[in-house]
């Protein structure tokens, strides 16, 4: 018998149509399966750049045969299919305009695709096989299914945040008013790190003792813990980026922000003080230009995981997800709304937040607080 031989022209578009799918590694495997041939994924990938005409063509015909029938199959959520269907692309093209992150709109149509699907593989729900659900199409996806998806969740005591509001935003591309009818509202982790505090002077002998280990690592919580950096824009602050004057000194950093409009990252100030500059000065030595500190995100993390587990092991119970670098942002957040009498504005300027979302994560002020303002403040009505 005749060996069986793989024709990239003839196969290719065969795996298409018998898979549902364009996705480069499952058509591999069926080539593997079929032919007993072992092909890269980007080889698939090259023949159909080179062949635009019969990838439009097989693309057409696949998504013609998926358009909204009585009875939905399961290949219209394979890989590349979904994104293509007129209701779904109509809102990834909308959400580009509106200049939404890349890594945004990946999550939203994830988030979309698992409502059709029923199925949440995190929350360790399947929706569908418990007969509770059925397959939905997104362009026929009406504002009763989704607020019954979301009803379903929410009985179960989940979180719904991150269902509801993608929700929200595909049924108002759609041109669905939504109103109240599927709330709006952030996760139930609002005021979430409002506990997360340590007093400053277990902060201060959490220094000394990182210090003892690694100067390095500590001269970078200290700048984290003092300027709200990020660790990652932390570790590519540059030399050549500071700036000293006679009582303080200035930093230019990249730090988070969308990347769509700030590829490197926002550019801020950070203003340093003289006994930080200090230890600065001690790490970058006689260079001139370059990264200031050599040290690994991972290095850090290892180090101040311990500093965590040494001196505030209770943090790492209630916030077993904490990441120890981004604990002394928190620091910074924490200290410095309490030294400026909760100015949200003002704390949010230098570090990096905007007032909502400060209070979002924060809290709002001790009603201790409230009550010294209104003491305060009243009798000069």
């Amino acid at each position: 018998m005749p060996k069986l031989v793989y024709k990239p022209k003839r196969d290719i578009p065969i795996a298409v149509r018998t898979l549902r799918t364009f996705s480069p590694s499952k058509i591999r495997e069926w080539i593997l399966n079929r032919f007993n041939e072992s092909v890269t994924p980007e080889s698939i990938t090259m023949w159909f750049k080179r062949h635009p005409s019969e990838h439009d063509a097989l693309q057409k015909e696949v998504l013609e045969e998926e358009k909204p029938k009585e009875v939905i199959l399961e290949s219209i959520f394979k890989n590349g299919t979904f994104e293509q269907l007129e209701s779904v692309n109509n809102w990834i093209t909308e959400m580009k305009d509106r200049l939404v992150s890349e890594q945004r709109i990946k999550a939203n149509v994830g988030a979309l695709k698992r409502v059709c699907l029923g199925k949440f593989p995190k929350l360790n729900v399947d929706l569908v096989q418990e007969a509770l659900w059925s397959y939905k199409h997104p362009d026929r996806l009406s504002i009763d299914e989704a607020r019954e998806i979301v009803r379903i969740l929410r009985d179960r005591g989940l979180e719904t945040c991150n269902i509801r509001i993608p929700l929200r935003d595909f049924l108002l591309s759609k041109g669905i008013v939504v109103g109240k009818k599927i709330s709006g509202a952030k996760s139930k982790g609002y005021g979430k790190f409002a506990r997360l505090y340590v007093e400053k002077d277990i902060l201060n002998k959490m220094l000394e003792w990182i210090k003892g280990l690694n100067f390095e690592a500590y001269v970078i919580d200290r700048f984290m813990f003092k300027t709200a950096t990020r660790i990652s824009a932390t570790l590519n602050a540059r030399i050549e980026d500071l700036t000293k004057f006679e009582d303080h000194a200035e930093i230019r950093v990249f730090d988070k922000a969308r990347r769509s409009i700030h590829p490197k990252g926002k550019e801020w100030i950070k203003y340093i003080d003289p006994s930080l500059l200090a230890e600065i000065n001690q790490i970058i030595s006689d260079r001139k230009v370059g990264q200031i500190f050599v040290l690994t995100e991972s290095e850090m993390a290892k180090i101040n995981r311990s500093a965590l587990e040494t001196f505030c092991p209770e943090l790492l119970k209630e916030y077993g997800d904490i990441m120890p670098n981004h604990f002394w942002r928190h620091m910074f957040a924490q200290h410095i709304l309490r030294a400026t009498d909760w100015n949200y504005g003002l704390v949010g300027e230098l570090g990096g937040w905007t007032p909502k979302a400060l209070e979002e994560s924060y809290g709002k002020p001790p009603q201790a607080i409230v009550k010294e303002w209104g003491l305060k403040y009243m009798p000069v009505l």
